[in-house]
């Protein structure tokens, strides 16, 4: 954050723009921003509303549903291998083709319990 002393007050500026004043501070990245970076229906910057869960609209999302397209976050979607995610609503609809190579998630399963006793 930028602090600029105007006739002896101190104002921070955007940290999106760069330019106007910040009268608000993002709620998920902490960024202090102006009117025109921020989201008050959601209370986040511009940048955090463009990247949260399409399904919760609170957590920022890690991927997208390969089958719906849209943004979920890990509490909203379910890991089917080592590489997918699918959202809760595509898995609860049954539109999942579970992978049949069990060897790949067997193999994530081993990977995860080794990094945890690390």
């Amino acid at each position: 954050m930028r602090i600029v002393k105007i006739m002896n007050q101190s104002r921070s500026i955007c940290d999106i723009c760069g330019i106007n004043e910040a009268i608000y501070k993002c709620k998920i990245c902490k960024r202090n921003v102006c009117y025109d970076d921020f989201d008050e229906e959601r209370g986040v910057c511009k940048i955090c509303a463009a990247s949260l869960c399409q399904i919760c609209n609170s957590r920022l999302s890690v991927t997208y549903c390969p089958y719906c397209g849209r943004l979920v976050c890990i509490e909203d979607s379910i890991q089917l291998d080592n590489v997918r995610r699918v959202c809760i609503d595509c898995y609860k609809k049954g539109a999942i083709k579970l992978s049949k190579n069990l060897k790949y998630v067997d193999g994530a399963i081993k990977l995860s319990k080794r990094v945890k006793t690390l």
